[in-house]
């Protein structure tokens, strides 16, 4: 489906994008809860890209990774209410309930590389402002 989700804080940043809509397994969806708790109104409504904290990424990262998942691509796209997470096969097979093999998700001109940010897995909540 064709997406546009309002994300950053007060800076209103627009993400559009070609989605499909994954369900998320129940052992992952509180954990991604508490994640997103975190970051609603972090920084008084400034967590956005352009003035990202590196405490931010940092706690970030660390979360995704007690959850044996990662955003080492992916990691820039980092903002209030939008949460990536590197699209592997075995993150796909963490979050998602539904798991699909990731090659049929996308048109793939080449091969599928690690170290490509597209296409990524969003988790994606409301935007606090």
């Amino acid at each position: 489906m064709a997406l546009q989700h309002q994300c950053g804080g007060y800076s209103c940043e627009q993400q559009v994008m070609i989605a499909t809509r994954l369900t998320l397994r129940r052992s992952i969806m509180e954990p991604l809860r508490s994640i997103a708790r975190e970051g609603y109104f972090a920084e008084t409504g400034h967590f956005d890209r352009d003035q990202l904290l590196a405490s931010r990424l940092t706690t970030y990262v660390k979360s995704l990774s007690n959850l044996g998942l990662d955003c080492e691509c992916t990691w820039r796209m980092l903002t209030e209410s939008l949460y990536p997470i590197d699209a592997t096969q075995k993150n796909l097979n963490l979050v998602a309930e539904d798991v699909l093999d990731l090659k049929s998700l996308a048109q793939w001109h080449y091969p599928p590389v690690r170290y490509l940010s597209e296409p990524v897995i969003l988790f994606m909540t409301k935007n606090s402002d």
